[in-house]
Order: C-alpha cells, then structure tokens, then sequence
C-alpha cells in the first residue's frame, strides 16, 4: 500500500502540480480532533457488528488510524436487516474474503468533509466548476474481489484478471441540480426501496446518511441507515440476467485481456502478470474502474475520469435482438454470431454511452447521444425491464432495440449483406461513416460488391481482403502490395479517396440522360449517361458501369450497386499528352493539340506544363479539325517562343481563379477566367459562359468557341475540354 502512496504522489507532483491543490486536500485532518474512526464507534456502542466485520476483514489498524479513511458506518441494526435479507447467521457465516469486500466498500479512501463530498472537485476544492457540481459521484474504496481467471480465445491462454477497488457512488443534491433533474424521482427509480433524503446532502447508494461527518483524528465517520451493498460491474450484472444473455454474448465477440503493467509490478507475486478484461473498440463495462491508464496517467492518478465518468448501457433483452435480428439480417445470416465486426459494433455504439451518469428524466428529455450522432431515447417507465447502478455506471435492460439511423440509411445494404463488406470496411476504417450522420444532407452510394473490389487495380496494386483472425475485432483488413510486393493494409487516406468518390451528396433519383455529380473528393464527378455511371478512370477508358438500384426504402438517400470501382483518374494529363498522336493512344481526339504542345517544347519530360507550377487546371484544347483549319489558315505561330505563349491561353490555372469546381453546364462555374498567358504586367482573360445545357468561351478579341466534348476528360492535374474553334487572345 505504501509503495502504491507513493506512486501516487510521485504522479501527482509532476501531472498535476500537487503544490497548488494541496495536500490538505485529500488527506484532510479535521479540525476537531475526538480520538480514531474504531474509537469513536466503538464508544457509540451500536456498532459492534460493524467493528467485528471491521476486524475480520483486516481494517482494524487502518479504522484505528493507521490510515486516513472516511468510514460508512451502519449500527447493528442495519447489518442484523441485511444478514436476514441475506440468509447469513451472523459475522461468523461470512468468510474473510467476503468480509473485505463488504466491510472495504463502507471504507473511502481519503478524508471527506460533508462539503466535499456534496461537491467534490479532483482537481482541488479550490478548483470552481459551477457546471460540473456534484458530478465527480465516484468515490475510491477498499472493497475489490480476488483475482479470477478466465480464457483468451485469442491467443489460447489463460488470463489472470485483477479486479480492481470498486467506487461507490454518492448522489448529492448538487448533481440533480446540475443536471436539472428532479432528485427524488430520479434516486428512486434506481433505488426503489430508498427514500431520497439528499437535500442539502447526499445519499450513498442504496443508504441514508443519518449523521453527517463525525470528525476523528484520522478521517471523517457518516452514520447510514443500511448496509451499502457492495456494486459490480455493469458487465457483471447483466452478465447475472439471463434474458440478456445475447447482449453479453456479442459484446464478448470484442473481448481483448489488456496486460496492465503497473498493476503486475505492485501486486502481482513474482513471474505473474495481469490483466484487465476489455472490450476491443467498445467502452470497457468489464472494467471496475472508468480509466485503466493508457493516457500518460497511471490509472488511480487521473481523478476526474474515475470520479466523473459512468459506463450507461442501455441493453435490449434477448427476444428483442432476436427479433431485430431476424428483421434486418436473417435473410443473409444464420444467426449474430455470423454478423461482421462492423454492423455488430455500430449496433452496440448505440446501446453504450461514455460519459456522465444518466438518469431517467435525462432519457425523456432526449439528452443522451451515441457516438454516431443518435439520440438515445425510449420510455423509461415502459420499455425498461431491469435496471440498477453499478460500480462502473449504470444500465437500463430494455425490451427494444434502439436501431442506429444509419441502419435505416444508405448505408444499410452495406450493413445489410455479405457482398459489400468489403466497401463497409472501406468507410469504416477511413473514418467516412461520420459523413452519414443527421438528416440535413441527402446520399446516393455506388456500391461495388467484393468481387468487384478484388478485380480493381488501385494505386498500380490490386486489392486484397484478409479475414485476419475471426475472433479478434480489428485483425481484419483491406489490404495492397507495397513496392516490394508485399501485401499491406491500405491506409486509410486511400480508402477515404476510394470509398468518397463512390459517394455522392445528393439524390440521384435515376440512372439515365446526360448529368454530372459531384463526388465527395475534391475535384472528382461522376458522369451519368443511359449507359450507366462513369468516374474519370471510367470515362477516360471509354467505360460506363451499369448501376441497379438495391431493394429497399432508405432514409436519407439511394443505393445503387455498380459493376465496376468508380475510382478516380490515378494519372495525369500533363504525362500522357506527348503520346496522343500514337495509334495505342485513348486520348487521340487531343493528337493535333499535343503536337502543338511538343512543338512548343511544353511537354519535355520533367519540363512538362512548368509554367503551371504544379497548379490544378482546366484546358481549352481545340479539336483536331479545328486546329488543322486554323493552320491552312495560318492563325497558328510557327516559332517556338511565339507558340508557348499562343497555347497558353487555353490554360486556367485553378488557384489563380480560386475556383473550387470544374465548369459544368448548371454547375455555375463561369465569367470572367484568368490564364496562363502573360499580358505585360498581367495575364490574358478568357471569358466562360453557362447557358445550362452548355459551355462557352469568348475571347479577348470577341470570338466565341462552343465546348463540343459531353464531358471533359479529367485527371489529377486538371479537367480537359474540346472546344470547337482557335482562339486568340487578340495580343
């Protein structure tokens, strides 16, 4: 224990700056000092059973002021109630072990006065926090069970798991009041065999404080009416419901056993390590306490976690997973067992929230949102079967489940069926899911099953799928081979590009005409035609991918599935030109164009197009036909110098017109344009008009050209148009 003091003044001192919260103030010595807590009890004389309980658990020394404590103290009549409520004789039936862990939870660490426990502040009393009063309601006691042992199916390893000292909750008038809430009614539906008598005070747990904050020389003694039942973890009692068996079951699909170093060093016998059992990318209900470390704390030392922060689950009974199993999966699933990681986990997201105790009135209120932007709410006089406080939070036992929006969404058909989990994968890993979230925007998801992501070359790789280890959440990946051939996970930059440029931010009712949409890339469209649906690699390689709507009624959009991967063009413009007059060529129709461009020198390797300076652009290329008639005309320079400058003009440079989209007809990208051709001082301007079936251009010198090409080619470096006419800048 001294060694664990230590540890935490040492981590204290230098994270916290001990020096200004004082150590007065969690180590209070009262003012008016009346002997020891064991004294004090033992002259009352109606405690005895608590001090015999006291004794055998071995807190003698420590109650007798070998410590300082703040004790919980029933008088015997208390504890003769809770003995008959649990069939147990007297003292003499209940074994050490169980001892230590009833009589420790009556023992908080610490010396509170009335005040700081009605409104405790982690980071000193001095510390104001109006909005946060009363919510630091966990306090830290010796109560903890014995190391269990349990199975790593993981790694095929037995676990020892340490438990550690449970927190036992005080509810003090001042967290109600924060949280605008009703005391009474809120203390009593979890407690319903208490009476809320907090006002002005507290209630701890389950008990009344009769007697508030008998000062003795080593911590504070409150007298309360019953026996604070020792709480377990909200893990641990659903875990004792069996009607919510399911529920444990698949959260235990994310069970991970995390090797708690600081924890083996202090206590564990030598050669033993241990473990806190966790729940892989879920909140950790398992756990007794809110922060088992990781965050550059040792655990015990980041106070406002462990005192603030509650686990709330708000679990659906067993006929109710079964019902919305079979509603929402059971057409492409034997059972939840075989449902993905992903759907699994969104689902659970929406039954589990991190962060400050909730209570009923809370739930009404619509108050509580889950990670992914839903708002918990359900009835909690109705659809509630069980519920209770824990040592890490709260849970509600429910007779539903609260369906995420985004089942019910565009993203459905990916949580839906097996195909697409490949996709599902895509958005999850690259964190895209969020851009799903609220009821503002409408979608429509091109979706490519997995066969089809298989067959795609992204990023000069194809892509590969790896099941990694089926127990373990996280293990599995969509994976490339890197330079060296070897196989990858992608990074989550080139999913985000991937899965973005299938999603577009707005209903596309139809597959049919001629229409282009923006996708969520920058820069990026898809082009619509009756053919079917094309990204610029699509296009580029004269391919449109037939899309058929996917069956269902979805909340914020459509979903079509797409027979190829509409990935962006990976290439760029600037790159292939030089080879548009050869007969292997897919952009010929820029031949004459890229002979211009050679003649002028402006596509030398490593030279090519560095007047732009790497800027994104939009090129004016006249067609072939054009350029031919205006060289039998003789509008095109002949000398090098002359013929740079002249090509020039058919360049607009992106950052010099700071525009954010490529011109579309409708899209009202248009006036007046700034190139890339010197004027003097200044550049030349061309001027684009939108008439909203099409583009045109109009010259410095008044001449007008239309754009001819349906659509532009577009790449990495810039959106390519055919315009039917040379122009000149009239310089």
């Amino acid at each position: 224990m001294i060694k664990r003091i230590t540890y935490f003044f040492s981590a204290c001192f230098l994270l916290f700056g001990c020096r200004e919260v004082g150590w007065e103030e969690h180590y209070e010595r009262p003012e008016w000092l009346k002997g020891n807590a064991w004294e004090l009890l033992e002259s009352r004389g109606d405690f005895t059973i608590f001090l015999e309980a006291v004794e055998k658990a071995g807190f003698k020394s420590l109650v007798e002021g070998k410590g300082i404590i703040t004790v919980m103290a029933p008088p015997d009549d208390a504890f003769e109630k809770y003995f008959a409520e649990e069939g147990i004789g007297s003292i003499d039936e209940v074994s050490e072990a169980e001892a230590k862990k009833l009589v420790g939870y009556h023992l908080v660490y610490y010396s509170f006065s009335r005040e700081r426990f009605a409104n405790y502040r982690p980071e000193g009393q001095a510390v104001e926090k109006p909005a946060m009063a009363g919510m630091y309601y966990k306090h830290r006691t010796k109560s903890r069970d014995t190391i269990t042992v349990e199975m790593d199916k993981v790694a095929g390893k037995e676990r020892t798991i340490f438990h550690k000292e449970r927190f036992v909750p005080v509810f003090s008038y001042n967290l109600f009041t924060s949280k605008n809430i009703d005391a009474a009614s809120n203390y009593e539906y979890f407690y319903p065999e208490s009476t809320w008598t907090g006002s002005g005070g507290f209630n701890v747990s389950n008990a009344t404080v009769t007697e508030y904050a008998l000062p003795t020389d080593n911590g504070y003694v409150y007298i309360v009416d019953r026996v604070v039942a020792p709480l377990e973890t909200v893990y641990k009692e659903l875990e004792q419901e069996n009607n919510y068996s399911d529920f444990i079951k698949i959260y235990d699909r994310f069970t991970s056993f995390w090797y708690d170093d600081e924890t083996s060093k202090s206590y564990a016998d030598a050669g033993d390590s241990l473990y806190v059992k966790t729940h892989t990318g879920l909140p950790e209900i398992a756990s007794e306490w809110s922060y088992n470390g990781g965050a550059g704390l040792v655990d015990y030392a980041h106070l406002a976690v462990l005192s603030a922060n509650a686990f709330n689950v708000f679990a659906p009974n067993n006929s109710a997973l079964q019902a919305f199993f079979t509603e929402y999966w059971s057409d492409n699933y034997a059972s939840l067992d075989e449902v993905p990681f992903v759907p699994i986990r969104l689902l659970l997201f929406n039954h589990v929230y991190t962060g400050s105790i909730v209570f009923p009135s809370e739930i009404e209120r619509g108050d509580i949102q889950s990670v992914f932007g839903n708002t918990i709410q359900f009835d909690p006089a109705q659809d509630v079967e069980t519920k209770g406080i824990a040592v890490n939070g709260v849970y509600y036992g429910l007779n539903e489940v609260i369906v995420p929006e985004l089942f019910r969404g565009v993203i459905g058909p990916l949580l839906q069926q097996p195909e697409y989990s490949m996709f599902l994968q895509m958005l999850y890993d690259s964190g895209s899911l969020q851009a799903f979230l609220g009821d503002a925007l409408r979608f429509t998801v091109f979706i490519p099953t997995n066969e089809t992501i298989l067959s795609t070359i992204y990023g000069g790789s194809e892509i590969f799928w790896n099941d990694g280890n089926p127990l373990q959440f996280g293990d599995e990946a969509v994976e490339v081979e890197n330079t060296e051939g070897i196989r990858v996970p992608m990074s989550s930059g080139a999913m985000r590009a991937f899965v973005q440029n299938h999603i577009v931010t707005e209903e596309i009712t139809e597959i049919s005409g001629t229409k282009v949409y923006r996708t969520r890339n920058p820069f990026s469209y898809l082009y619509i035609t009756d053919q079917g649906v094309a990204s610029s690699n699509n296009y580029n390689l004269g391919e449109f991918a037939p899309a058929a709507a996917v069956a269902g009624e979805w909340t914020n959009g459509k979903a079509y599935e797409v027979e190829r991967s509409l990935i962006r063009e990976e290439g760029s413009f600037k790159y292939i030109i030089a080879s548009a007059s050869s007969g292997t060529s897919t952009i010929q129709e820029f031949s004459e164009f890229s002979k211009l461009l050679s003649q002028a020198g402006l596509v030398e390797p490593n030279n090519e197009f560095e007047f732009l300076f790497g800027d994104n652009y939009m090129l004016f290329a006249p067609t072939n036909e054009a350029i031919l008639e205006a060289k039998e005309q003789g509008l095109i320079p002949e000398d090098e110098d002359e013929l740079e400058d002249f090509l020039r003009y058919y360049f607009v440079p992106a950052s010099t017109n700071s525009f954010s989209d490529y011109a579309f007809p409708g899209m009202g990208v248009e006036g007046a344009l700034t190139t890339a051709q010197e004027s003097g001082d200044d550049f030349s301007q061309l001027t684009l008009l939108d008439n909203g079936t099409g583009l045109q251009l109009r010259a410095a010198s008044g001449e007008m050209a239309s754009v001819v090409s349906t659509f532009p080619r577009t790449y990495v470096d810039g959106a390519i148009y055919q315009i039917d006419k040379v122009l000149n800048s009239g310089q």
